[in-house]
């Protein structure tokens, strides 16, 4: 069950990173004022940061791969042999 809520949650968290991605951009692009867009240009860079570690969490909780304590080696690995 918190597998699922954690999955549901990080998502949306993206999303809401990505929409505040594009309101800034789209801030900074029509600021009139060039020190004013590169303070704004600032926040966008820290919220498309935030958002591909967001996402890249997501797939390392997706894809987990599974160790073997005295081997080191993958599972699948061990199969093969």
């Amino acid at each position: 069950m918190g597998q699922t809520k954690v999955r549901s949650i990080k998502p949306s968290r993206i999303e809401q990173l990505q929409e505040r991605v594009v309101f800034f951009r789209r801030l900074a692009d029509g600021a009139g004022n060039l020190k004013f867009a590169a303070k704004l240009q600032v926040l966008v860079d820290e919220y498309e940061r935030e958002a591909r570690r967001a996402a890249s969490q997501i797939e390392l909780h997706a894809n987990p791969q599974e160790f073997q304590p005295a081997s080191g080696t993958c599972q699948e690995h061990q199969a093969d042999h």
